[in-house]
């Protein structure tokens, strides 16, 4: 092919209009930040990668799904507002734990996820930030894991000044103080 160009330039210049042609049809684009990160996190790439494999195990999932999941946290459209300064990704867990409700949390610096009892067990992951369950004055940093059996009553509060992210997954739902019963799914 590149002889038949060189000595004929009839075919070099018919070449170069559709090379000029396809350059012209095919713009390359540049992802948004947010796009990039669910991107990456879902191909296992993204900022929580880490805890990939830990997602699986407490949601009862593949890794690729736990990846997927994560990749929940970097779109925007994904957080639901339940109060201020706190909002929440809810999704299904896989077979084992179909009846919990499974999720993360997301608390802004200084707000308290309000008093609650948990009417089923809870297992809970931090991702980012340091969380202080206030009730034991115990504190938890990304990559800690903690466990509320059923009946158990605490609060949370979010420190420092990033966001706090944990991914939960809470049998049978959980009490909240002075609010109705919230179960893990709508009878």
């Amino acid at each position: 092919m590149e002889r038949a160009i060189t000595s004929d330039p009839g075919l070099a210049a018919e070449l170069m209009s559709y090379q000029d042609t396809a350059s012209q049809l095919v713009a390359p684009v540049t992802p948004s930040p947010a796009v990039k990160a669910r991107l990456l996190a879902s191909i296992g790439g993204g900022r929580f990668e880490k805890f990939a494999q830990r997602m699986s195990t407490l949601y009862d999932v593949t890794v690729e799904k736990a990846r997927e999941l994560l990749g929940l946290i970097e779109r925007p459209a994904s957080w639901n507002p339940e109060m201020p300064g706190i909002s929440l990704v809810h999704f299904d867990g896989g077979s084992a734990y179909a009846a919990a409700d499974c999720g993360f949390i997301r608390l802004s610096p200084g707000t308290v996820f309000p008093p609650h009892t948990h009417l089923g067990d809870e297992a809970c992951v931090v991702l980012q930030g340091t969380i202080r369950d206030a009730t034991n004055n115990r504190v938890l940093n990304a990559g800690d894991e903690y466990f509320q059996p059923e009946g158990t009553e605490h609060y949370l509060v979010c420190e420092g000044d990033e966001d706090c992210i944990f991914a939960a997954r809470a049998m049978n739902g959980i009490a909240v103080a002075g609010a109705p019963a919230r179960p893990s799914k709508p009878q």
